[in-house]
């Protein structure tokens, strides 16, 4: 199970506001969305994607298990004056339903078919998104590891073994790592590393990795092209 810590929080926070990743995730989805519509999105971690998910619907519940996650969404809608999105704490595959089941649902690299299946199937009555890693190694290890998980094409053949009509895309979006020092960037590839070894991260390793670029307040920049697996298809084919 991931679990939130401040450091990590730190990182994806400066990830997530110095590029368009999420923005291109909600312009993929967009054809199905509506106005009126009231949106979940599912595992919402910071909140990115239900921040630019909120100008396109009526509403947006955005649920995380992470209460450290959760603060930098209730700080981001106060500081960009966002009103329309609803956080809700706790684990969905133990929540009540909804009154009124959602119009759609979003979840982006959340845990199994199975799961996204039974949430769905209860609380949703329209559309739902799926976004999975379309990778197969760990991204920031220096020797290869096995992710271990399902990935996109596993749920694309979770969705076809049971006859669901479904429709997909494989995306390659940017989303790379701003760094503040050397030590930052050491430091990033020591919490996402899974090598059990970490003095394989060395100064060299680094200093292949990373990009300056010239700026005061971030003078190392990780790229990192993100292949995303997409999956969307209707909650009625899961009755």
């Amino acid at each position: 199970m991931f679990r939130w810590n401040e450091e990590m929080v730190r990182f994806m926070r400066d990830a997530s506001e110095r590029g368009d990743y999420h923005q291109r995730l909600v312009r993929w989805m967009l054809p199905d969305l509506h106005p009126a519509d009231h949106i979940c999105d599912a595992g919402c971690g910071l909140g990115y994607l239900s921040l630019a998910l909120a100008p396109y619907v009526r509403r947006v519940t955005a649920a995380d298990r992470s209460e450290e996650a959760l603060s930098v969404l209730r700080e981001n809608c106060v500081r960009r004056g966002i009103g329309n999105i609803d956080i809700l704490p706790g684990d969905l595959l133990c929540a009540a339903p909804p009154a009124v089941p959602y119009d759609a649902m979003v979840f982006s690299f959340f845990g199994c078919m199975e799961e996204i299946a039974a949430i769905a199937r209860a609380q949703c009555r329209g559309a739902v998104f799926v976004f999975k890693k379309n990778y197969t190694t760990h991204r920031f290890s220096v020797e290869r590891h096995p992710l271990g998980h399902e990935g996109f094409r596993a749920g694309a053949e979770w969705l076809t073994d049971r006859g669901i009509p479904f429709v997909s895309a494989e995306l390659e979006l940017e989303m790379g790592q701003p760094l503040g020092s050397m030590a930052a960037a050491r430091r990033f590839f020591e919490l996402y590393s899974r090598d059990a070894d970490k003095s394989l991260i060395t100064d060299a390793f680094l200093r292949e990795k990373l990009v300056p670029t010239g700026q005061d307040e971030y003078p190392w920049y990780l790229p990192h092209t993100r292949s995303v697996g997409c999956l969307k298809f209707s909650s009625e084919d899961l009755k």
